[in-house]
């Protein structure tokens, strides 16, 4: 295994329409397995993976909608960094096709980072 450590993000804590919206800082380190790369099956299944990972870093607890939020920009957030810092091309692939695709980061990224 191998661990990637994701740069700094807000994550979004959303209490509807009523109230403002809060950020708090979150920091990620990533496991992935290296040797999954040299296949496109292999790349989609760590793809999977920092996905379920990078989810339990964007969960929150909601008192307005009752229950365990995932913001779902977070999660992209640091699927695009962790992609970017692999820097594999099978995954890069994987990546490309899937329904976490964004071009570039949300601006929480350069809100986090100041």
């Amino acid at each position: 295994m191998k661990r990637i450590a994701s740069v700094l993000f807000a994550l979004s804590i959303f209490g509807g329409a009523a109230y403002a919206e809060e950020f708090s800082v979150v920091n990620a380190s990533l496991d992935y397995a290296p040797e999954k790369l040299e296949s496109a099956q292999g790349a989609e299944q760590v793809l999977a993976s920092l996905s379920e990972q990078a989810r339990t870093y964007c969960r929150s607890v909601s008192m307005v909608m009752v229950g365990v939020q995932v913001d779902q920009t977070c999660v992209k957030d640091i699927v695009f960094q962790a992609v970017n810092l692999i820097d594999a091309p099978k995954l890069a692939d994987a990546y490309g096709d899937s329904r976490l695709y964004v071009g570039a980061p949300s601006s929480r990224i350069t809100l986090a980072s100041k």
